[in-house]
Parts: structure tokens; sequence; C-alpha cells
């Protein structure tokens, strides 16, 4: 047997690794990069979180309203806002709050948990 083939041999038996989930960025980034290379599309990142200030040595919370989604868009003339969540993060209440206001005054309000099922919610929008 050939060095090539032993070590494809021994990598072939190995249990395969686990697949990493998914971070809230990765999601987030993927989102923003679909939406913005279609036609008549464009979307924005929001970021709500706050910032350590080192020189202080404290945290400063973020200056928008609490509960905004991370990622605001207008999908061929439809307002949509995308709230992302991975893992077990759960909506706060601020964000329940945000989705009610929002699909109260029409505008279209996505819980995107995956990068797959935002991919198959906007087939659907954007038909």
């Amino acid at each position: 047997m050939s060095r090539g083939f032993e070590a494809w041999w021994k990598s072939a038996k190995a249990p395969a690794k686990k697949a990493q989930p998914e971070t809230a960025n990765q999601i987030t980034r993927n989102i923003l990069r679909v939406i913005n290379m279609q036609f008549g599309c464009v979307a924005y990142r929001v970021n709500n979180v706050g910032v350590w200030d080192e020189a202080k040595k404290i945290h400063r919370g973020g200056n928008t309203e609490k509960g905004l989604p991370d990622i605001w868009a207008c999908i061929r003339g439809k307002f949509v806002v995308i709230e992302v969540k991975a893992g077990k993060d759960k909506m706060s209440e601020h964000q329940e709050a945000r989705r009610q206001e929002i699909e109260r005054a029409k505008g279209v309000y996505f819980v995107a948990r995956s990068t797959d099922e935002f991919f198959k919610w906007f087939e659907i929008l954007k038909s």
C-alpha cells in the first residue's frame, strides 16, 4: 500500500466531526450578503450592542432603543426587519414589543435561526 492510500483510509475510517452550529454573526453576514446581492433589495445591520470603554473601564450601553431588530431591509418595496437568533437564544420582552409594533404597522418581521431557514423564507417573500 502507498502512504497516500494509508492516510486516506485512516481518515475515511475516522468518525466524522460534528458540524458546529452557526453563530448569530455568521447568520447575519449571510443574510446581509444574500439580500444585498438581489436586484431591488437593500439591507443594513443595526448594531444595538454597547461597547467596552477601556479608558474608563466601564461598559457603555448602546445608544439605540431596546429591542430593535438586527437587520433592516427593503425588499422589492416591502419594509422588512430580521431578528437573528442562534442556538437557544430567545426573544426578549423588548424584542417582542418591537415585533408587535412593526407588524401592527404592516411591516414584515422575521426571526432567523439559521441561514437555511432564512433562504426558504426569502424565496417565498421575494416571489
